[in-house]
């Protein structure tokens, strides 16, 4: 009897019948499990994909000028899409990614901001801005945020210059990054003209002026279009899970960035900050050189050296007094980088906040609030 029992559950027919069952608990558990794990990356870690027809190319943010080489549209609103995510970009009556000032008195004394993309605030909403985050510790002062897209030192020098207001100057941070180096040795950058300083024995001689007309600004680029494979991987990689994993399987298989000292020629960045120092100076003001850090100087198992030692030794010599952002962002590196690329995500622009505002008040003359 026992035989003949164990025959009939152990038939072919048997199994069959308890087989599809069985495939449909595992399908179901598998599908549950998966279910948890995307959640909890969403929650914990999220990491959104955008295919590359998503990302945009043609922003309208920014034109041509033969001065600058370029600057912001007056009054332009845009929603960005970068490989990390979106960010509506709202410009000013200006042209600046700043607050609307007041123009008529009483004036507040100033407060300026110069910079490139980091102080503009790529790939982060308004709010996030680290300048923006310190607006209210500076309410007793009118703040502006003078920075743009891809700007060196020398066009943010001459944007100071063109810049007016009809208060009284007390300070201008200059928001220092690894590349202006090489932006202020270029009059060419990013596929776009720019001007660029020489050195005339000594004088400092504004050339490439005005800037010649690339065919970038005439061109309006397509997004490409998806073939039906690129549609199916792109629809896959939308799971924040299976997005996190296909990026780290793709950043080992990166070879390891080189890196070391920065070997751009200084000499005409040590002009520029001279420069820029005596402006300010002119109208009432005292400058600060802030540096940035950059994101290969957080890197596990790597020891570039970084930049800011050349900067600081030249801040140093010319009595411009200076700050380093490193120290903040050691404890916090891993989570203020975007994942792909080199800019600041919203806790990078806190991080940053809170270490200036701390400089702010215990290493100049500025009433915190």
């Amino acid at each position: 009897m026992t035989e003949g029992l164990t025959n009939s559950r152990g038939t072919p027919a048997a199994r069959q019948r308890t087989l599809g069952p069985n495939l449909l608990l595992a399908a179901a558990a598998s599908v549950f499990a998966f279910g948890l794990i995307e959640v909890g990356f969403r929650i914990l870690d999220p990491f959104p994909f955008f295919a590359p027809w998503e990302v945009t190319r043609q922003t309208g943010l920014s034109h041509y000028d033969p001065e600058l080489g370029w600057r912001g549209n007056p009054g332009a609103r845009k929603e960005v899409v970068t490989r990390n995510g979106r960010a509506l970009i709202q410009l000013n009556s200006q042209g600046l990614r700043d607050i609307e000032h007041k123009a008529t008195p009483p004036f507040k004394d100033a407060v300026v901001f110069l910079g490139d993309s980091f102080t503009w605030g790529w790939e982060v909403e308004s709010d996030a801005v680290f300048v923006n985050r310190l607006r209210p510790d500076l309410a007793d002062y009118e703040v502006f945020n003078l920075a743009e897209v891809g700007y060196g030192t020398d066009q943010s020098l001459l944007a100071f210059r063109a810049w007016r207001y009809g208060g009284r100057l007390r300070l201008v941070i200059l928001m220092f990054c690894e590349n202006d180096l090489a932006d202020n040795n270029a009059n060419l950058r990013y596929d776009l003209g720019k001007p660029k300083f020489e050195i005339a024995g000594d004088d400092l001689v504004l050339t490439n002026v005005p800037v010649p007309r690339v065919s970038r600004w005439d061109a309006r680029p397509e997004s490409p279009e998806p073939h039906p494979g690129e549609w199916l991987f792109a629809w896959l990689l939308h799971s924040h899970a299976i997005h996190d994993l296909w990026f780290r399987l793709n950043q080992a298989r990166q070879p390891a960035p080189a890196l070391g000292r920065n070997t751009e020629p200084i000499q005409l960045t040590w002009r520029l900050l001279q420069a820029l120092r005596e402006d300010v100076e002119k109208r009432g003001g005292a400058l600060l050189v802030v540096a940035i850090p950059a994101k290969e100087q957080f890197m596990r198992g790597r020891s570039p050296v970084p930049y800011q030692r050349r900067i600081a030794n030249n801040c140093a010599a010319l009595g411009i007094a200076y700050f380093d952002l490193a120290e903040a962002f050691t404890a916090t590196h891993l989570r203020t980088y975007v994942r792909m690329g080199e800019h600041w995500n919203a806790h990078g622009h806190a991080v940053a906040a809170a270490a200036l505002r701390d400089h702010l008040r215990t290493r100049t003359h500025l009433a915190l609030r």
